[in-house]
């Protein structure tokens, strides 16, 4: 079942690819002193802290997460449909590792095609 925004068209999900593409690139600007977590909650239970955004398609999200419990970004590719997405927690922490899983990255394909968040 996808979410979809109360008085939407079908279709209208909350977060697609405009979100991801340029609301969270306004939302999260990368700081040399300053790393940022980025936590999905999709609609079968499942939550993926996000390591890397790898592709924004028209109708998912392709992305690696961390393994459960460790702090290696998993190999695995997860493709993501967009109105799985319920929720996002953004949540920022300081360079200096504080027992948390910090930081991930995207390329910002609107002003440039260089990755931007910790490498």
């Amino acid at each position: 079942m996808a979410v979809q925004l109360i008085g939407g068209g079908a279709g209208d999900v909350p977060f697609n690819r405009t979100f991801f593409n340029v609301t969270l690139a306004d939302l999260v600007e990368p700081t040399k002193d300053q790393a940022h977590k980025l936590t999905l909650y999709l609609v079968d239970g499942t939550t993926m802290d996000v390591c890397r955004i790898e592709d924004m398609a028209d109708g998912y999200l392709a992305l690696r997460a961390y393994r459960n419990g460790t702090d290696a970004c998993d190999t695995t590719l997860h493709l993501i449909p967009y109105g799985t997405i319920y929720r996002i927690e953004i949540s920022q922490h300081s360079s200096e590792n504080d027992g948390s899983r910090l930081g991930f990255s995207w390329t910002d394909r609107r002003r440039t095609n260089q990755p931007r968040g910790p490498q």
